[in-house]
């Protein structure tokens, strides 16, 4: 059985949110260890703000990099059949033949690094006519009055928004935009089958 997505508790755990979400998503609930739970708010809440205090400024680069790796070793050990996909720059783009729609039309989900006047991470987790399927853990940050942003409160297991391929490519920071290309990142989460296990 598979969870509602979950929103966030403060302004700053989008990151650590976005990638349980992935996890939910992607699993039945019975199949997730809670050690992944429990790894994922230690890990990847990491950045320090101006004054010195940890977690308050959110989620850094280095920590979506090593979760990929992360997840691939979980695979390798038995634990969860997951695999991590990091990718950044040029490469996070919505080309029909760019690693993000492939993922999405695998039916894998992606933890994506956008724009809510500053960085905010959501989780894309498919493609649909009005375009792409995407859930917000801030919440009440998918009620916004732009283009091409469409508001869903009724599929709580996949998303609370419809984003255009417009909004989402913008090199602005505007709502749901990646921004320009030298901020863009992108975490793919996959189901993978178990591969060269080793024993822990």
């Amino acid at each position: 059985m598979k969870s509602p997505l979950h929103y966030q508790a403060t302004r700053y755990d989008c990151g650590p949110t976005t990638i349980l979400n992935s996890i939910m998503y992607m699993f039945d609930r019975e199949e997730i260890p809670p050690d992944i739970v429990r790894h994922i708010g230690i890990c990847t809440l990491d950045s320090y703000n101006n004054e010195g205090h940890p977690g308050m400024k959110g989620t850094s680069s280095a920590a979506i990099r090593y979760f990929a790796s992360w997840l691939n070793e979980l695979r390798f050990a038995g634990l969860l059949p997951v695999g991590g996909q990091y990718i950044e720059k040029e490469q996070v783009n919505l080309s029909k033949d760019s690693a993000i729609i492939s993922a999405l039309s695998e039916g894998d989900a992606v933890v994506l690094h956008v724009f809510h006047n500053e960085g905010h991470y959501i989780l894309l987790t498919g493609i649909c006519d009005d375009g792409i399927m995407a859930f917000d853990p801030y919440y009440g940050g998918n009620m916004v009055d732009r283009q091409g942003v469409i508001s869903v409160s009724d599929q709580p297991l996949s998303h609370n928004v419809i984003l255009s391929q417009t909004v989402l490519e913008g090199e602005n920071r505007d709502y749901y935009s990646m921004g320009e290309i030298s901020t863009r990142e992108a975490l793919i989460v996959m189901r993978k089958p178990f591969e060269n296990m080793y024993y822990i």
